[in-house]
């Protein structure tokens, strides 16, 4: 197999609408973005020899889990910035279920706010397009300069949007592959094999069991965003864009850059009466068509399993941030797409008062090692105690559930590099890492992302009519015998052919100029 840098290289050239691959891990001996060096808990070199600076609040949204201890967290770290960038962080979590429509209000409202979390999937050209994120290159040059020593320069140069970066991205495994996760205990208890399980089928007597003897336990949880889909999906098919649910997609198993109608893909149908036979079997929640507070469900201890993107040691990270005791089951090979490899990013704000001081705050999660745990992680003493150098666990008596501040999210935040590790967790989680992504497929267009300017309304006519049927087919509510041929028809009324015609134009004059076949 080509390494993993020659392979990256090859996919990353010039885009005709954009280039945006980012890698956030490395890879073996070749890497595209590798393990920081020593982190330093003092001042960041770029930012050590600024003159006295003015205080300033930095107001942070990410999503999650909304933390008992949050306050506590912006008051410590406020306090170990002062001295070091004056500055006072004032970190907000939204829950995921909210997310997207309280970002939205924040951005037609003008609030003002200084660093948002992004993502491929979250309208991230539309927040480009729309000026609600601002152009960071000269703020990098400046403010940035140990992070740009630290990701490399073709990470850099691939999360471009027309020759701009527009976010910060986190230093992490950039491949994914799709599963379960399973609560080990229930697994354990009732000597489920899960090494039986090739396919989502396998997991049915399973499902049986717990049904009928775990009284109030879904034996697989969905949510009104989150189905059985996530688990199967991308084993069959690639997105070729970011231009809207479903559309911009290709088959996996060519190697033609050529759309298909997913809707009409036998494998896509069956996906779907799948998921129905779950939901009249009772397998799935009565509720999942309506489910916003998906991670606050499966953290309730209520759940059996659920679907995932998962990687090396996923289900150590979930057991960790939930108390819970979880394992994984694989059910696709792993891959590098322009969605997972743009998957983690911080930006700044149009409203920003003070991008300046922003990107050295930003430039500290690379370097500053204090500041990014206490971030990912909490307060030592309080929320974790130090087994060694590089590795915590919980104090004692305190779990997840009980502790003030488990967020759960350290990829979110700078350099994933320089965490430290869960005492449950593999010590060779890095390079455990590194070949995951070596081993990935890459997805064909790779680097490719679609400009939405052409289609802007009928996406909007597009996605207001995917909203009346999607939730209840992909969760299995609706019998997608009777519902999707409903959809379907809307969804051409409302554009969709117009956009995936679009998206193909696109991906050809791309293809042309990257020489792609």
């Amino acid at each position: 197999m080509k390494s993993i840098r020659s392979r990256i290289g090859a996919a990353l050239g010039l885009t005709l609408t954009a280039s945006l691959v980012l890698s956030a891990c490395s890879s073996s001996s070749e890497s595209t973005s590798s393990p920081a060096p020593a982190a330093s808990t003092s001042p960041a070199a770029s930012t050590a020899a600024q003159p006295k600076l003015d205080p300033y609040t930095i107001k942070m949204f990410v999503p999650g889990v909304p933390q008992k201890d949050q306050e506590l967290i912006n008051a410590e770290v406020s306090k170990y910035l002062k001295d070091k960038i004056n500055v006072t962080l004032d970190m907000q979590v939204i829950d995921w279920g909210s997310w997207a429509d309280k970002m939205n209000l924040k951005y037609a409202s003008n609030e003002v706010f200084d660093i948002t979390w992004t993502t491929s999937w979250d309208n991230w050209p539309g927040k480009i397009q729309n000026k609600s994120i601002i152009p960071l290159d000269d703020l990098m040059a400046k403010y940035g300069q140990d992070a740009l020593k630290i990701v490399n320069p073709k990470v850099l140069n691939g999360i471009k949007y027309n020759g701009v970066t527009y976010g910060m991205p986190t230093n992490k495994e950039f491949a994914a592959n799709k599963g379960f996760l399973v609560r080990k205990d229930l697994v354990d208890k009732y000597k489920f094999d899960l090494s039986t399980v090739k396919k989502p089928e396998d997991m049915e007597p399973f499902f049986d069991v717990i049904k009928k003897n775990e009284t109030g336990m879904i034996p697989f949880l969905s949510g009104k965003t989150n189905g059985l889909f996530i688990a199967l999906q991308e084993g069959m098919f690639v997105s070729a864009s970011s231009s809207a649910t479903n559309l911009g997609v290709m088959d996996r198993a060519t190697k033609d850059l050529k759309l298909i109608d997913l809707y009409s893909d036998p494998r896509y149908m069956d996906m779907l009466k799948l998921a129905n036979k779950w939901y009249k079997a009772g397998y799935i929640n009565k509720d999942a068509a309506t489910l916003t507070d998906f991670a606050g469900t499966y953290r309730s201890g209520k759940v059996f399993a659920f679907p995932e993107t998962l990687k090396p040691g996923k289900d150590l990270e979930v057991t960790q941030a939930t108390g819970l005791p979880w394992v994984q089951v694989e059910l696709t090979k792993p891959l590098i797409t322009t969605g997972s490899t743009l998957g983690n990013m911080l930006s700044i704000s149009r409203t920003s008062k003070n991008p300046e001081r922003v990107m050295m705050f930003l430039n500290l999660l690379y370097t500053d090692k204090t500041l990014l745990n206490m971030i990912a992680f909490g307060l030592e003493g309080k929320h974790f105690v130090k087994k060694d150098e590089n590795t915590i666990d919980f104090p004692p008596g305190m779990t997840a559930q009980t502790s003030g501040y488990s967020l759960g999210a350290p990829y979110m935040f700078g350099n994933q590099f320089i965490d430290y590790l869960w005492t449950n967790e593999d010590p060779k989680k890095w390079e455990k890492y590194n070949k995951f992504n070596a081993d990935a497929d890459e997805a064909k267009g790779i680097g490719f992302i679609f400009n939405n300017e052409n289609v802007k309304n009928e996406i909007s006519a597009y996605t207001n009519a995917l909203a009346e049927f999607y939730p209840g087919l992909i969760t299995g509510t609706l019998d997608p015998v009777e519902y999707l041929p409903k959809m379907v028809e809307k969804l051409k009324a409302a554009g969709m052919e117009k956009i995936n015609a679009e998206v193909q134009k696109q991906l050809d004059a791309w293809a042309a100029a990257n020489n792609k076949k």
